[in-house]
């Protein structure tokens, strides 16, 4: 890149020297002029270098024990799941007070520590996470398991269940390996639980994780797991963990078939995990070195084998571009204040089919679309939403175009059928709607309206065409608003809309944080960051029809739309 051709600050792009920081310290120290040393005497001086000398000597000791000091021993992680059977005919109770794991030494470790109640009518069908655990790498061959109390009820009358003497203890082969994830599935047959009327010898049977066919899958970002949960959209099951850096947050699909990967920014670690969908493994870690907290994050297709991640650094007020075949950073963008979206334009030939343009508006995207494409950033501390406008060709920015939207922009999506663009504000009840067309025409002044009414607290929103509608999230009261897009005629020259466009509701669980439509475009799948786990939403009936535990603090979620 010829950082001469535009205006665009790159920093740091020189290759760099990593050091230890032991001999940084050596560096410094030796730098430093050596003062002359005072007379050694009895009085106070000499007491006073005495003690100085020691307190060097003792901290040069305390550095060469830190340096040479053995590392611990690497881990892994286990995520262990407990799902009943679809129809039990038996009404089971018991209390799970503790489960371990016994390595190839004999050790046993605790992975459960806290009781779980579990009834076999509760989890028909449903999984339930029982742990994610960090353990030294390694392999390991037992589960046991502590069961404190038992019960069954037959008709209107409930009877103790007396417990196994040996205990209940369970063969697997399980290898922890370092920084990945091993996900171990325990399924309980209620039905065969009950030896001799009246005990209670529970029967698992239990399976690691296997391949599935990338395009059923959905992932799930898990914060205060530092995992990504991968679901069978099938089943309706969690089917894989994949150990990630530290905070995921943002996470997108690929753009590519013959190369599909799952992009992950883990605002902990300042990196960008890269995911093979083939094998649910981590292809590659990518360091971000020009931005800070990388959070949204987006990959768009600039030709037929060519993609490019887009990724917006909350802490630094930029945004990174990546090159999905080299995994290198190739420049980075200055944008608002905190920025936290991302959402990049599709390619040009889904912009042509467009069902609610004149025949010249879409001229008009195709042929800007065939030489340029916009990202576009919503920036939550400058309400602002930016503009990129990137060369397909050189790959590269080449204006940032700033527009001002209402307060907390915080996530933000493209309506390509409409060629709209949807803001969520999260502290203003009203949805931004910018007009590509006319940012295009070069006509910013008018390319931003809105739409009111809809309630504050909006963290996510999907456009759907096929229906007609608009999903909005909202996090405070953990719903979903459906509200209806008013047409052409009604939005341009009006900045506000008055009348609320809301026609339905749909409950979701706590605190939600993002949603995703799957490509078939029938079901919503809704994040719950305050309740761990993830609502299948039926977009026909609005109704709930699954909840999907996933690790702790969920925040993004994705799938291929292919």
């Amino acid at each position: 890149m010829n950082n001469k051709e535009h205006t665009f600050e790159v920093k740091d792009t020189k290759p760099v020297s990593v050091k230890s920081k032991y001999a940084t310290d050596t560096r410094n120290v030796l730098r430093q002029p050596n003062p002359p040393l005072p007379p050694f005497t009895k009085g106070g001086r000499g007491r006073l270098m005495l003690f100085a000398l020691c307190s060097l000597l003792l901290l040069g000791c305390a550095s060469v024990k830190e340096y040479t000091e053995p590392k611990e021993p690497s881990e892994g992680q286990i995520v262990l799941f407990l799902k009943g059977t679809e129809k039990p005919s038996t009404n089971i109770t018991f209390e799970l007070t503790a489960v371990k794991i016994m390595a190839d030494d004999g050790t046993y470790k605790d992975i459960v520590s806290d009781p779980i109640r579990v009834n076999s009518i509760t989890i028909a069908g449903r999984q339930l996470l029982l742990s994610e655990k960090y353990l030294p790498e390694g392999n390991y061959k037992k589960l046991q398991l502590a069961v404190k109390e038992a019960s069954i009820k037959r008709k209107d009358r409930t009877a103790t269940l007396a417990l196994p003497a040996e205990g209940i203890v369970l063969d697997i082969d399980l290898t922890i390996k370092r920084d990945q994830s091993a996900p171990l599935f325990l399924n309980w047959n209620a039905d065969a639980s009950v030896e001799d009327v009246y005990l209670f010898r529970p029967v698992f049977s239990i399976t690691g994780q296997v391949p599935e066919l990338g395009s059923l899958l959905v992932y799930v970002t898990n914060e205060n797991s530092n995992n990504v949960s991968v679901i069978n959209r099938q089943t309706g099951d969690v089917v894989a963990t994949i150990l990630v850096g530290k905070k995921p947050r943002g996470v997108a699909a690929g753009t590519l078939r013959e190369r599909p990967r799952i992009y992950v920014s883990n605002s902990g670690s300042d990196s960008i995990s890269v995911i093979d969908p083939t094998l649910n493994k981590i292809d590659v870690e990518i360091p971000i070195r020009f931005g800070k907290q990388p959070e949204g994050i987006a990959a768009a297709r600039v030709s037929a084998n060519k993609e490019l991640i887009f990724v917006t650094n909350y802490g630094s007020d930029n945004v990174s571009v990546i090159d999905a075949a080299t995994y290198q950073e190739m420049e980075k963008i200055n944008v608002g204040r905190g920025p936290i979206a991302v959402a990049v334009d599709p390619p040009a030939e889904t912009q042509s089919r467009a069902r609610f343009l004149s025949f010249e508006d879409i001229n008009l995207l195709r042929d800007y679309g065939d030489r340029f494409f916009n990202v576009y950033v919503a920036n939550r501390n400058s309400r602002e939403v930016s503009v990129i406008k990137m060369d397909r060709r050189e790959s590269r920015a080449v204006e940032v175009i700033n527009l001002s939207v209402e307060w907390s922009p915080l996530t933000i999506t493209v309506d390509s059928q409409r060629g709209k663009i949807y803001v969520g504000n999260y502290d203003y009840d009203g949805l931004s709607v910018i007009d590509v067309l006319q940012i295009i025409r070069g006509n910013t002044a008018g390319a931003v309206s809105s739409i009111t009414n809809v309630g504050t607290s909006v963290v996510g929103i999907l456009a759907d065409p096929d229906l007609d509608r608009i999903y909005l999230l909202r996090e405070i009261t953990g719903e979903i608003l459906i509200i209806r897009p008013f047409g052409e005629a009604l939005i341009p020259q009006r900045p506000t809309m008055v009348m609320s466009p809301v026609i339905d509701r749909i409950p979701v669980g706590n605190s939600p944080r993002s949603l995703v439509l799957d490509p078939e475009g029938r079901t919503i799948y809704v994040v719950n960051r305050g309740s761990n786990t993830v609502s299948v939403i039926n977009k026909t009936t609005k109704r709930r029809e699954k909840v999907i535990p996933v690790g702790k603090k969920p925040y993004g979620i994705a799938m291929f739309p292919f």
